[in-house]
């Protein structure tokens, strides 16, 4: 997990900090585990950005993976 407040709290930097240090499949059983730990813990904001992390593992996870957006004009 990312050590500054502002990473943890960024549910894709944090997705692709564990996708680079852990590959595809480590990287959503980690937040997977996250996930768990915050909902044992009652930390329901945790959970939240735990769940936003799995998403975007599952969508793919990196940023530098995904189209620039096409604004129209």
């Amino acid at each position: 997990m990312p050590t500054n407040r502002t990473q943890k709290d960024n549910p894709q930097e944090t997705a692709d900090y564990l996708l680079k240090k852990h590959g595809q499949h480590e990287a959503y059983a980690v937040a997977l585990q996250g996930a768990v730990d915050a909902q044992d813990s009652g930390d329901n904001y945790r959970l939240s950005v735990w769940r936003e992390v799995k998403y975007l593992l599952k969508q793919g996870g990196s940023s530098s993976e995904e189209p620039v957006a096409d604004t129209g004009q």
